[in-house]
């Protein structure tokens, strides 16, 4: 990180054991990503029961250029919203906006980070939260879930729900801690949506902003594209018991 206080704080989630996570864990530590280590940036890892090689190539880019990374590991898949937690939330950052990377999204190959980083800077000064908006329709009793949150603000749930993709967004510090987001509940499908229902109820912005980045991309780059890893379950509220 460059001197001084860091104005983002980048957390980086890496999963699984086998070569396919290997290959993505040396794609989000790319060289752009290396640029962007030397401003004024800081960055955490969290580890869901990663591969020993995984482990060791993290370990060497921490030494070699985030040398003032935090780094936490979990040897069984704590799961994507409790590492995130961690990562939030064992040491608080003083950063005022958190950027957040699934291991499968990565600084684009091409990307000027002295250019994308004010960007991105920028576009937080009038939106609460950027990414790559998506919309999906509720399901279940999702409804019924949302109205049972303390954020919920009266706005009765609509048929769809605008979200940032959660492989990749960025956002305010300060939002995130006033609705200690994620909630401590919460694991790993849906989370996303809900934050965008979140931030409808609560009058906050979402901007549309995906360039330069691959977000839960395949190799080609191709959007949307990477494998489903991880625990498969029902969406956040599916199944809420009314």
């Amino acid at each position: 990180m460059a001197d001084g206080a860091a104005m983002v704080c980048v957390c980086v989630l890496f999963y699984g054991s086998d070569a396919t996570c290997f290959k993505l864990a040396q794609r989000v530590l790319n060289a752009p990503m290396r640029v962007l280590a030397r401003q004024p940036v800081e960055f955490r890892f969290g580890c869901n029961a990663i591969g020993d090689d995984t482990r060791a190539f993290i370990r060497q880019q921490i030494a070699e250029h985030f040398p003032q990374a935090m780094l936490f590991e979990s040897a069984e898949n704590a799961q994507k919203y409790p590492m995130m937690r961690r990562l939030f939330y064992a040491q608080p950052t003083t950063a005022p906006l958190t950027m957040w990377f699934d291991d499968d999204s990565c600084i684009a190959a091409e990307t000027d980070v002295t250019a994308w980083l004010p960007r991105i800077q920028q576009q937080l000064s009038f939106h609460d939260f950027v990414g790559s908006i998506y919309r999906t329709r509720l399901e279940g009793n999702q409804a019924a879930w949302i109205k049972a949150q303390p954020w919920y603000a009266g706005k009765e749930p609509q048929a769809y729900v605008k979200f940032p993709a959660g492989s990749w967004w960025a956002g305010r510090t300060d939002v995130l801690r006033r609705f200690d987001w994620p909630p401590e509940t919460l694991t790993h499908r849906g989370v996303d949506v809900m934050l965008g229902e979140l931030c409808r109820q609560q009058d906050l912005l979402l901007g549309h902003f995906r360039d330069g980045v691959w977000i839960n991309a395949n190799a080609d780059g191709v959007e949307a594209a990477g494998s489903k890893r991880g625990k498969n379950e029902l969406p956040i509220g599916f199944d809420y018991q009314l």
